[in-house]
């Protein structure tokens, strides 16, 4: 088999490799957020039923509906953390081929390795996370006395 051969399959394997890390990557960062969109959806929704309820001064489903807000965020809070898991699976395996040493050594194209010196406070891990902790807790406290946001 004539070197130029054997070059364009390993090349060829390699874009394989390649294409299979990306795909996981892009396919699961998606998956956490479209995740939070629908996060936003059921949050607006039990806004509105909440509202409706305290307007109709029905404590007792503001409450209930409270509780499920509350169980509703924690469920979203422990998706995004499986999500971020499944996130860093990819991008460990593009780390790894941006370490390749048939991968261009040129420091600009090595995104996710630039990219794990990002800034916590800029990061999606901490912004969705906080958004889906105060959600949580803000339903407890409201659930505990509705009537304090009429």
């Amino acid at each position: 088999m004539s070197n130029h051969i054997k070059r364009d399959k390993e090349m060829a394997i390699q874009k394989e490799i390649l294409d299979y890390a990306w795909n996981w990557f892009e396919y699961h960062a998606t998956q956490r957020l479209v995740a939070f969109r629908y996060f936003l959806i059921f949050l607006g929704i039990l806004s509105i039923a909440l509202n409706n309820a305290l307007q109709a001064s029905n404590i007792n489903f503001a409450q209930i509906l409270c509780a499920v807000g509350a169980f509703i965020s924690i469920a979203f809070l422990m998706l995004e953390v499986r999500n971020e898991e499944l996130v860093n699976v990819g991008r460990d395996a593009l780390i790894e081929i941006e370490k390749d040493s048939s991968y261009p050594k040129v420091d600009c194209l090595k995104l996710l390795t630039k990219d794990r010196k990002r800034d916590v406070v800029k990061s999606h891990k901490t912004w969705l996370r906080l958004i889906y902790v105060l959600c949580a807790v803000g339903f407890v406290i409201i659930s505990i006395n509705p009537q304090s946001i009429t």
